[in-house]
């Protein structure tokens, strides 16, 4: 995943302050760490903007891909944003692209990408987006 976003190119910014226990044994943010902090931005994505309930709602978003470049850590203590968007949107799936920024600076510590598939909760079968949740993701469409 060689693509560079700039940061221009998100409407959505989630805030993040690093913990103690981010860090690796290298005294950087640990890569299962920048994986999580997307996956929370996604979610919380979700939860407030869509108002979907992830736990007991009829749709459940799960993880089919993911992959992360990074390109400069941070490490606690430190106050982050992880920027939001969407790149392709088609029946079930969607597949966000992902920035890790320090407030105010142009350059992304990491890229990343999760493509997520919604599926009925109760059969496991993929879902076709609701088109009010379609219309929510649309609007996280990436300006390139």
């Amino acid at each position: 995943m060689t693509e560079s976003l700039q940061r221009s190119a998100f409407s959505h910014f989630h805030p993040v302050l690093t913990r103690p226990q981010d860090n690796d044994h290298n005294g950087h943010l640990a890569g299962s760490t920048v994986h999580a902090l997307f996956e929370t931005a996604i979610q919380a994505f979700l939860v407030e903007q869509a108002e979907l309930d992830l736990r007991e709602g009829e749709l459940a978003a799960l993880v089919i891909s993911s992959a992360a470049d990074f390109y400069t850590l941070p490490s606690f203590p430190d106050l982050l944003e992880v920027a939001l968007g969407v790149s392709r949107l088609g029946g079930s799936t969607v597949e966000f692209h992902l920035a890790l920024y320090r407030p105010g600076e142009v350059e992304a510590c990491a890229l990343g990408r999760v493509v997520q598939v919604f599926v009925e909760r109760a059969t496991g079968h993929p879902a076709t987006l609701p088109e009010t949740l379609q219309l929510i993701l649309a609007g996280l469409a990436l300006n390139r």
